[in-house]
């Protein structure tokens, strides 16, 4: 990333901790973490000798991979573009790890489709998976803090919040009802109270009645 001074970093936190403008990623990025500590640990405790096993973790897995690569779609063309028109060299930094991602998340799949044949080598091969998916997660969770900090930061200096609030409003506009319960799910997992509040006040207006009276039931 472009800050690595630790003292500008750690000033540059505080400031956007503090901040009541509004902060685009800080929702779903707390979900992204949740889904990925789940399935860290899903990985971690593989019996890698079982059949059900196997197949319950290439699930998981191949759950989680997807959600990421979506994301990374959906930063890239919901917030990266427009930010791109207006500060160009902001956003370049995070378009380079955006594409490192999804080199990683192409190994992970052919990683995790070879735990899932079984054989001889499954546990080995389980071993390496869970250290590669480490290390991919610890770069996402650097990643996705300084999205929330220096990538913010650059969206407050050349949008309003009401231009910022639009570009999510295009992205969830993107979504089927599957898609918006399932992040609304881990969402619901990882929030505050006053988050929580926050979403489920928007999510009230915006969902049919019986849509939100199990978006209630999620966590």
């Amino acid at each position: 990333m472009l800050m690595t001074d630790a003292t500008t970093r750690d000033t540059l936190t505080d400031a956007v901790a503090a901040n009541p403008r509004l902060q685009p990623y800080r929702l779903i990025h707390k979900a992204l973490r949740a889904l990925m500590f789940h399935t860290l640990q899903r990985v971690a405790a593989l019996d890698a000798a079982r059949v059900d096993d196997r197949a319950a973790m290439q699930a998981a897995v191949d759950e989680l991979l997807q959600v990421c690569a979506d994301h990374l779609a959906h930063e890239t063309r919901f917030y990266h573009a427009p930010l791109r028109e207006r500060a160009p060299r902001a956003v370049l930094p995070f378009d380079d790890d955006h594409g490192g991602h999804e080199i990683t998340i192409t190994a992970l799949r052919t990683r995790m489709a070879q735990v899932a044949a079984g054989g001889a080598g499954a546990r080995a091969e389980a071993y390496a998976l869970y250290l590669e998916l480490t290390r991919f997660i610890a770069e996402n969770l650097e990643h996705m803090a300084d999205e929330e900090t220096q990538l913010t930061q650059a969206l407050w200096q050349h949008f309003s919040d009401a231009e910022i609030a639009a570009m999510g409003d295009r992205l969830r506009a993107t979504f089927s009802a599957q898609e918006s319960t399932y992040y609304l799910r881990w969402m619901a997992r990882a929030l505050d109270d006053a988050e929580l509040a926050a979403l489920a006040g928007d999510a009230r207006a915006g969902m049919p009645p019986e849509v939100f009276a199990g978006v209630l039931g999620l966590t």
